[in-house]
C-alpha cells in the first residue's frame, strides 16, 4: 500500500482507503493518480497524462482538469499535494510536516510503466526461493518456461516474478491469459488483445504483432500454454527473435521446445513427513498455505497440536499441490479438519479403484474435485455441472437459464452460486459491470466431465446455445439504447462462448438447426468487432449446412442475414469477386421475394460496392440510382441520405463532377452521423468522412487541387479519430493518397501509404494491401529509381488485377505508361494506355478519360507522330471541357502547348473555337501548373479525321 495524506492506495487492487472505509474515483481518475504515483514526486506532462489515460482517443485538457479536481477532492486538507506547473502538468509533492509518500508492508513505487496484471492475487508462500531463481534466470535468458502439472501454482509463481521484475521492464509487464483460448488460431487475438491491439478484421501473425512492439523493452508473460503449445511457442519465437530487449515468461503443462528457452520445473509445496512434530509441521509451506486459506474464512480454525498433525496428514496426502489443498482448506474452514481427514480417505479408495499409496498429481486433484463436488447439496452439483459449458465466463442469468429445466428458483440458484463462489468452485470476477463468473480450467474440464458421466452434455450444450440466441437476440434492441462501444463490449465477453456453441452446433453429436440460426444472429456481430475473417467463415459453414436442411426448417430472414453478412466481409478479404456478386444477387432475389425492403436496401448498396470496387462505373451507377429510388420510395429518410452519397461516387467515377459534386455536398449539408447512422452490418460508418473523401477527388478534377488536399486531410484526421480502420483505409485509398501523387506531394503520399500499409494489413484488408503496393510503386516511379522498378510495378498490377478490385486501375496503368515511356518503352507504355482506354469503353469510367488520352497523345509524340499526337491532345482537351474537369483540361493544354513549342509552326496552330479560350499552363516533373495561354493551333483535315479515328483506338492486349 502507499499512503497519500490520509489516503491508502494500492496500485495493485486499484483501491483507496480513507479511514478503513473504501472510497471510490473514477478509472481515469486514478489512472492520473497511478503515474503522478509511479513518477516518484517528478514532473508529468499534460501530454503524457493524455497519451497513457487516454491512448486511442482525442481529448480537450478540459477532460483531464475535471479529473485532476476529483483528485484534489479526494485528498481534501492535502489536496495541494498534487502541484500544478502552468503550462506543463502536474507532480506530487510531499507533505512539509508528513511525507505523503510512506511505504507499508515493503510496498515499492514502480515505475511508470504499462503493466498489465490480474490484480487482487493472494500472498504467495513458499515460493520465494524459485521466484528469486527466476528472476535471476530473466537477466540472461530470453525465454523462461515455467513448468508443472495441473494446479500446481504455475500462473501464481509468474504473476509475482511479474510483479517483481516490473522495474526491469520500462515499457510494461503483460499478462496474456490463454486458458480461455479454445483453439490455437485464437491464442493470437489474445496476444493482440492483452498489449491493446486492435482486433483485426482479418488474419493476425506473430510477426505481425512482434513488429508491433519492436524496440519496446516487455516482460510478456504466457499463461496456460499447454493446449495451444504450438502457437504459444510461434508467438515466443517471433517476439524474442525482432525484440533483443523482450523476455517472455511462460506457463505450461510441456516445453516451448524453442531455441534458447529455460525451463524451470515447479514444484509441490514441501509437506510434512509422517513424524514430524507439530513446529515442523507449521514450517512447511504446504501448511502454512492451507492454515492461510482456511482463516481467511474462519479467523478462528483450529490451530491446537491435533489439528495441526491432521493438516499436515491432509496436505502430504494431496501432495502438496496448491490447487488442491485451497479447496481442501475452504471445505475444512467450513466442516472441520476432522470431517475432511475422515473423508478425504474414502474418496482417494473410490478414485483408484481401492490401491492407496502415493498418487500421480493430476489424480490428487481430481480427487479432490471429487470430494468437493460430493460434499455440495444437489442444487449446488447440478449447477456446478451445466456452467461447465461456459468458455468465457457467465453472468447469473446465464446460471438461471442453464438449469432453468430444473424448476430452481432464482433464490434457490443464488444460494448455489454463492456456495459454489465461497468454496472457490467459482470465480467472481469482481471488475465486471455486471458481474461475471468463471470455473478455473481444471473445475471446468471436471465439470465437463460430470455432464458427460450423467448423459447431460447434449442437453447442456443446447442450452447453452440457447441462451447466447436469447442473449444475441436481446442486441439489435439494446443498439438503440446503450452506445456502441458497450454493447460490443459484452459481446465480446461472449465470443469464446460463441466459438463453443458453434462448434458444438456443427460437430456430428450437435444440432445443425440452432447452429444455423445461432450463427445468423452472431455473425453480424463478429462483422462489427473486426473478426471479418471469421465472419465469412461461420457464415459460410451455417449456409453450407443451411443448403443440406430442410428447406422449410430454415426462414428467409436466416438466409438473408447469413448471406449479407458473408458477401459483407468477402468483399475486404478477397476482393469484388463473382462470389461478392452472387451472394448480392440472392439476397436481393430474396428480398423481392418476401418484400423485405431492408435487405433489398442493403443487397443495392452490397451490389453498388461491389461494382464500385471492381471498376464497373456505368453498372455502379444505375445500383446506386436503385438504391436511392427504393429509399424514396419507403420514405427511408437515413438510406435516402447515404444514397446521395454513393451516387455521387458514382457519378465521379462516370466523369460528371459537376453532377457528383451536388449529390455529395447535399449528402453533407443534410447528414448528422447520430440521426443517419445506418444500424446494420457493414454500413453503421460515419458515412460524411467518406463522402468528404470523394469530394475531395471531385475537387482535385475540377481543378481545385489545394481545395482537395485540405480536404482529404481532413477527413484523414477525421477518420483517425473515428477510430474505425475500414474508414481510414477508404480514405487513404480513394483520396489521400491519389491526389498527393497526382499533386506530386512525394512526401504526403509517402507518409499515407505507411499508414495504409500499417491499416490495411493490421484490419486484414487484402483489397486494399495490394493496392498499397501499387501505390508505393506509383511513388517510386516519379523518382530516380523509376526505371529499374518497371518489373515491380508491372507485378503490383497484376495482383490488384486478381484481387479484382480494379477502381484505381486507370490511374495507375496511366503511370506505368508514363513510366515506361520514360525508359523507353514505348510498346509497353503504348500496350498500356490502351488497356486503360479499353477498360473505360467496357465500364463506363470517364474521370480520368481526358488524362488517359493526352498520355496517349504524349506517346504518339515521342514516336515523332506529330498529327497523331495533335489528335489526341485535342481529344483529350475536348473531353475535359465537357466533363468540366479543369485540372484535366489544363494538363492536355499543356501538352498542346509543348507540341507547339516543338513544332516551331505557332502560326499554323488553330484550336476549336470551343477550346480557344483554355488557360495554358507550364509543366512542372510531368504535371500541369497554371502559366501561359496557347496560341493558336490550326488543325489540318487530316488531323480531324486522325482525332475522329482516336475515338475508337486500335488496342491490343494487356502486357500485365
Amino acid at each position: 500500500m502507499v499512503r497519500i495524506g490520509q489516503l491508502l492506495i494500492s496500485l495493485e487492487s486499484r483501491e483507496i482507503q480513507l479511514d478503513s472505509e473504501s472510497l471510490r474515483i473514477g478509472s481515469r481518475a486514478f489512472d492520473i493518480l497511478e503515474l503522478l504515483i509511479r513518477a516518484q514526486g517528478t514532473l508529468v506532462s499534460k501530454d503524457e497524462i493524455m497519451r497513457r489515460v487516454w491512448p486511442d482517443t482525442v481529448v480537450e485538457e478540459n477532460n483531464l482538469q475535471v479529473h485532476v479536481a476529483a483528485l484534489r477532492k479526494a485528498l481534501g486538507a492535502d489536496r495541494d499535494l498534487i502541484k500544478t506547473v502552468p503550462g506543463r502538468g502536474y507532480r506530487l509533492i510531499p507533505a512539509h510536516e508528513d511525507p505523503p509518500l510512506q511505504h507499508e508492508d515493503a510496498a515499492v513505487l514502480l515505475p511508470c510503466t504499462s503493466t498489465m496484471l490480474p490484480a487482487g492475487v493472494s500472498a504467495l508462500i513458499g515460493r520465494q526461493t524459485l521466484v528469486a531463481q527466476v528472476l535471476d534466470a530473466l537477466n540472461a535468458a530470453r525465454v523462461v518456461t515455467l513448468v508443472g502439472a495441473g494446479g500446481i501454482g504455475k500462473t501464481r509463481v509468474a504473476l509475482e516474478v511479474a510483479g517483481q521484475a516490473t522495474m526491469r521492464f520500462p515499457d510494461g509487464v503483460v499478462f496474456v491469459p490463454l486458458a480461455s483460448v479454445s483453439n490455437a488460431r485464437f491464442a493470437l487475438e489474445a496476444l493482440a488483445g492483452a498489449l491493446g491491439m486492435k482486433l483485426p478484421a482479418g488474419r493476425l501473425s506473430a510477426d505481425l504483432i512482434a513488429a508491433e512492439i519492436g524496440g519496446r523493452r516487455m516482460l510478456i508473460v504466457l499463461d496456460n500454454c499447454e493446449h495451444v503449445i504450438d502457437a504459444a511457442a510461434e508467438m515466443a519465437r517471433a517476439m524474442t527473435a525482432v525484440n533483443p530487449a523482450l523476455c517472455v515468461l511462460a506457463t505450461s503443462r510441456e516445453a516451448l521446445r524453442i531455441q534458447d528457452e529455460v525451463l524451470y520445473h515447479v514444484p509441490s509445496l514441501d509437506v510434512p513427513q509422517d513424524a514430524s512434530l507439530c513446529n515442523e509441521i507449521l514450517r512447511t509451506s504446504a501448511v502454512q498455505l492451507f492454515l492461510a486459506r482456511a482463516r481467511t474464512i474462519d479467523p478462528c480454525f483450529s490451530s491446537d497440536e491435533h489439528s495441526i498433525f491432521l493438516t499436515g496428514l491432509v496436505c502430504r496426502r494431496l501432495d502438496g499441490i496448491p490447487l488442491a489443498i485451497e479447496l481442501a482448506a475452504a471445505r475444512a474452514a467450513v466442516l472441520g479438519i476432522e470431517v475432511l481427514a475422515d473423508h478425504l480417505d474414502e474418496c482417494f479408495r473410490i478414485l483408484t479403484g481401492g490401491f492407496r499409496g502415493v498418487l500421480p498429481r493430476h489424480q490428487t486433484l481430481k480427487a479432490m474435485l471429487d470430494w468437493s463436488y460430493r460434499l455440495l447439496d444437489d442444487t449446488e452439483r447440478t449447477l456446478l455441472r451445466w456452467l461447465g459449458v461456459f468458455l468465457n465466463g457467465f453472468s447469473f442469468d446465464a446460471a438461471c437459464h442453464m438449469v432453468a429445466a430444473y424448476g430452481f428458483s432464482q433464490t434457490e440458484i443464488l444460494d448455489a452460486l454463492s456456495g459454489l463462489v465461497s468454496k472457490s468452485l467459482v470465480i467472481h470476477d469482481s471488475a465486471a459491470v455486471p458481474s461475471r463468473y468463471r470455473l478455473l480450467a481444471t473445475t471446468r474440464a471436471y465439470a465437463l466431465q460430470q455432464l458427460e458421466d450423467n448423459g447431460e452434455r447434449k442437453a447442456a450444450a443446447l442450452a447453452h446455445a440457447n441462451w447466447l440466441r436469447t442473449v444475441l437476440g436481446r442486441e439489435p434492441y439494446l443498439r438503440t439504447e446503450r452506445a456502441p462501444d458497450e454493447w460490443l463490449a459484452g459481446f465480446r465477453h461472449e465470443v469464446g462462448n460463441l466459438r463453443t456453441a458453434l462448434d458444438w452446433a456443427f460437430s456430428p453429436g450437435g444440432d445443425r438447426s440452432v447452429g444455423i440460426e445461432l450463427s445468423a444472429m452472431a455473425v453480424p456481430f463478429l462483422f462489427d468487432v473486426s473478426l471479418v475473417d471469421e465472419c465469412c467463415e461461420r457464415a459460410r459453414t451455417a449456409i453450407d449446412a443451411a443448403s443440406h436442411t430442410d428447406p422449410a426448417s430454415v426462414s428467409v430472414n436466416t438466409k438473408l442475414r447469413l448471406l449479407a453478412a458473408y458477401a459483407a466481409g468477402l468483399v475486404y478479404t478477397e476482393g469484388p469477386t463473382a462470389a461478392v456478386c452472387d451472394a448480392w444477387s440472392e439476397v436481393l432475389s430474396l428480398a423481392v421475394a418476401a418484400s423485405d425492403s431492408e435487405f433489398e436496401s442493403r443487397a443495392l448498396w452490397g451490389l453498388w460496392n461491389a461494382y464500385q470496387y471492381g471498376g464497373e462505373a456505368r453498372a455502379a451507377l444505375l445500383l446506386a440510382r436503385r438504391f436511392s429510388a427504393l429509399a424514396q420510395q419507403f420514405e427511408n429518410r437515413t438510406q435516402r441520405v447515404i444514397g446521395c452519397r454513393i451516387e455521387g461516387i458514382a457519378l465521379h467515377y462516370a466523369g460528371e463532377p459537376s453532377a457528383a459534386r451536388e449529390q455529395l455536398e447535399g449528402m453533407l449539408n443534410a447528414y448528422v452521423h447520430r440521426a443517419h447512422c445506418w444500424n446494420t452490418v457493414g454500413f453503421g460508418i460515419d458515412h460524411g468522412i467518406v463522402a468528404r473523401a470523394t469530394l475531395a477527388r471531385v475537387s482535385w478534377v475540377q481543378g481545385e487541387t489545394q481545395e482537395a488536399l485540405r480536404l482529404a486531410h481532413h477527413a484523414l484526421d477525421a477518420a483517425l479519430e473515428y477510430e474505425h480502420d475500414m474508414v481510414t483505409c477508404y480514405v487513404l485509398v480513394e483520396a489521400l493518397i491519389p491526389i498527393a501523387l497526382l499533386m506530386g506531394d512525394q512526401a504526403v503520399a509517402k507518409a499515407g501509404i505507411a499508414i495504409l500499409r500499417t491499416r490495411a494489413s493490421h484490419a486484414g484488408f487484402a483489397i486494399w494491401a495490394t493496392c498499397c503496393d501499387c501505390y508505393e510503386e506509383y511513388l517510386q516511379s516519379m523518382s530516380g529509381e523509376g526505371p529499374c522498378r518497371l518489373a515491380q510495378f508491372r507485378a503490383s498490377l497484376d495482383a490488384l488485377r486478381k484481387s479484382e478490385f480494379l477502381a484505381p486501375l486507370t490511374l495507375l496503368l496511366a503511370q506505368f505508361a508514363r513510366a515506361s515511356l520514360a525508359a523507353g518503352r514505348r510498346d509497353d507504355a503504348m500496350t498500356s494506355i490502351n488497356e486503360a482506354l479499353r477498360h473505360c469503353e467496357e465500364t463506363g469510367e470517364r474521370w480520368y478519360y481526358p488524362e488517359l488520352r493526352r498520355v496517349r497523345g504524349e506517346i504518339a509524340l515521342a514516336a515523332h507522330r506529330t498529327t497523331d499526337a495533335e489528335s489526341w491532345f485535342v481529344s483529350a482537351l475536348d473531353h475535359a471541357r465537357r466533363q468540366g474537369a479543369g485540372e484535366l483540361e489544363r494538363r492536355a493544354a499543356a501538352s498542346l502547348g509543348e507540341l507547339q513549342k516543338w513544332s516551331g509552326d505557332a502560326s499554323e496552330m488553330q484550336l476549336p473555337s470551343s477550346l480557344s479560350d483554355v488557360p495554358m499552363p507550364e509543366r512542372c516533373h510531368g504535371v500541369a501548373a497554371p502559366g501561359y495561354i496557347l496560341p493558336p493551333l490550326k488543325l489540318t483535315p487530316a488531323s480531324c479525321a486522325e482525332r475522329d479515328q482516336a475515338a475508337h483506338p486500335r488496342t491490343s492486349g494487356s502486357i500485365l
